[in-house]
């Protein structure tokens, strides 16, 4: 049973006036084993007085008595600047104020559910409907006799549902902490966190004495590891598949500590799995890269794309008609004059002949060995130009 910490206190209640939550905390404090029937009895005392809970009031003067000093140091997570600024304007909640929340929660639900039941829902349907929006509830429930005090009830759930919420939004940045830069922003990571403290404040039980922080951080673990699972890739992999790659990380590294570089049998050993399936989730630890991603080369900077093969493409030696090698290079001089083909054929050794020095062809010409050289370049450039180069591409390599 959970210790006495509320003061003892008779409710009173006026037709049409609001109940302060503090009122509302006197009235719950009671043993475990009684809680329930003094549930049933505060929601009937407040539907025949047609009180509300002022919950709104409370969030005004919490936030009021609890100064900056006292709020708990937030995580500096990067990329949330405006969001911690923000977070240390909500007070936490501390041990006591969690099972206060918890209490006040789960009477306010009860007290939903009981109206949704005179609407004529079956009891079984309007508990599982006393935690969903008010959007849901709508859907469900037409207009009737109570739907006004009904639409008041579930406003002020909400609002204590708000309220509890806001209370542990630092147990979520704090875990956010621990997971960042592993492929997901951090803004995405905090809201996955905090739409799962709704899932964990409709699971807890304070009647297991244990702290509502506690039991949440299960919550917010769980959905920023599925949000790392399922986005931090490109190409998504099933989480089985990824947990198990966690596990055979931790062995490899255990290995690897111990001196040894463990094969994938001894991996599968380890951890009791077939070495088949040791070797299939290994497979599925690839990541995608941009085709668009810069590399650096020897030519500069260029694409991933720019430097693979083109499949599709036709090499030269195929994509033109094989002809004689002979006969090409004829035709191709045949455009220069009679001295620059002599000088070109025996420079280079054309027709099975050796090829000569620029002095034993400048003997016989009757000029400088320089001038011999400044024609071989001249008809070399000549030879370079699109139309004499393409007649010879097909024999270049």
């Amino acid at each position: 049973m959970l210790p006495n910490i509320f003061a003892k206190c008779k409710l009173t209640l006026t037709r049409g006036r609001a109940v302060e939550i503090e009122q509302l905390d006197a009235a719950l404090d009671v043993p475990t084993a009684r809680f329930e029937r003094a549930v049933e009895q505060l929601v009937t005392k407040l539907r025949r007085a047609d009180a509300d809970v002022d919950v709104i009031a409370y969030r005004d003067r919490r936030a009021v008595v609890t100064s900056p000093g006292r709020a708990s140091p937030v995580p500096d997570v990067r990329g949330t600047g405006f969001y911690q600024v923000e977070l240390r304007r909500l007070p936490p909640m501390d041990r006591e104020e969690e099972f206060r929340m918890a209490r006040r929660y789960e009477f306010m639900k009860c007290r939903v559910s009981r109206e949704l039941e005179r609407s004529g829902l079956k009891p079984s349907d309007a508990k599982a409907l006393a935690g969903k929006s008010r959007s849901e509830v709508a859907a469900r429930v037409g207009a009737g006799a109570h739907q006004g005090y009904l639409e008041r009830c579930l406003a002020q759930l909400e609002d204590l549902r708000n309220l509890y919420v806001e209370g542990a939004l630092h147990i979520v940045l704090g875990t956010v902490a621990r997971y960042r830069g592993l492929g997901v922003d951090a803004p995405d990571l905090i809201q996955e966190g905090n739409a799962s403290l709704f899932q964990a404040i409709e699971g807890f039980d304070w009647r297991r004495e244990v702290r509502f922080r506690t039991y949440a951080q299960y919550w917010v673990q769980q959905a920023v590891l599925k949000m790392l699972y399922n986005s931090s890739r490109t190409v998504r992999i099933p989480v089985w598949v990824q947990k198990i790659l966690g596990r055979v990380r931790r062995v490899q590294d255990e290995g690897r500590r111990s001196g040894h570089e463990l094969s994938n049998a001894d991996v599968a050993a380890k951890l009791g799995l077939p070495v088949e399936k040791i070797d299939w989730v290994l497979s599925t630890k690839r990541y995608a890269v941009s085709l668009d991603a810069e590399r650096g080369g020897e030519d500069g900077t260029h694409t991933l794309l720019q430097s693979l093969a083109d499949e599709d493409a036709v090499p030269v030696p195929e994509s033109v008609p094989v002809g004689d090698l002979h006969a090409s290079i004829a035709a191709v001089l045949g455009d220069l004059t009679d001295r620059d083909q002599q000088i070109l054929r025996r420079r280079f050794g054309l027709g099975g002949r050796e090829p000569e020095t620029l002095g034993q062809i400048a003997v016989d010409f009757g000029i400088s060995a320089e001038r011999v050289r400044q024609l071989e370049s001249a008809a070399l450039a000549r030879l370079k130009k699109p139309g004499p180069r393409s007649r010879l591409a097909a024999f270049v390599e």
